[in-house]
C-alpha cells in the first residue's frame, strides 16, 4: 500500500511537472508565453522568511544558482504533493482504477487557481494576474498549461494502474 503511494507520487507528480515544463519550452518556440522562470520564483521564495513577499523585480542581480535551485524544487515538490493529494483523498484503491475527475480538480482546478491567487501575486503579477499587460492572456496560459498538467497525471496514473 505505502510503495504503491509513493510510487504512484514519483511516477504521476515527476512526470506531470516535466509535462507542464515541455509545454512551457513548447509554448515559448512557437511565441505565445515561455514557462515559468524558476530563478526568479526561487528569490521569491528565499525573501519570504524576510518578509519579502512580493518578488518586483526591482533587484536586478543576476539570478544565483542557489535561487535556481531553490525555484526548481519547490516547482517539483508543489508537483509531487499535488499527485500525493489524490490517493490520499480518493482512496489506494484509486490508483488501481485511476479515473479523470480527481485530476481535474487537483491538476485544472486547484493547481490553477494556485498559480493564480498564490503564484502570480507573489511574483508581482497580481490576484488573477490583473497587474500584467495582458491578464486575459496569461489566464488562458495558465489554465490550457495546467489542462496539459491533469492531462499528464491522468495519463501517467493509466499507465501505472
Amino acid at each position: 500500500m505505502f510503495t504503491d503511494i509513493v510510487l504512484f507520487t514519483l511516477v504521476v507528480g515527476i512526470g506531470s511537472t516535466i509535462a507542464l515544463d515541455l509545454w512551457g519550452v513548447f509554448t515559448g518556440k512557437i511565441g505565445w508565453m515561455p514557462g515559468t522562470h524558476w530563478p526568479s520564483v526561487g528569490r521569491w521564495i528565499q525573501g519570504l522568511p524576510a518578509g519579502r513577499l512580493v518578488f518586483d523585480g526591482s533587484d536586478t542581480r543576476p539570478f544565483t544558482s542557489s535561487e535556481a535551485a531553490t525555484g526548481w524544487i519547490f516547482h517539483y515538490l508543489i508537483g509531487l504533493g499535488y499527485a500525493l493529494v489524490i490517493p490520499l483523498v480518493w482512496g489506494t484503491d484509486f490508483i488501481a482504477a485511476p479515473t479523470f475527475l480527481p485530476f481535474f480538480w487537483i491538476g485544472i482546478v486547484i493547481s490553477t487557481l494556485a498559480g493564480l491567487v498564490i503564484l502570480m501575486p507573489g511574483m508581482g503579477g497580481g490576484v488573477f494576474a490583473r497587474k500584467l499587460p495582458n491578464t486575459a492572456g496569461m489566464i488562458a496560459y495558465v489554465l490550457v498549461a495546467h489542462v496539459v498538467f491533469a492531462i499528464a497525471q491522468y495519463l501517467l496514473a493509466l499507465m501505472l494502474s
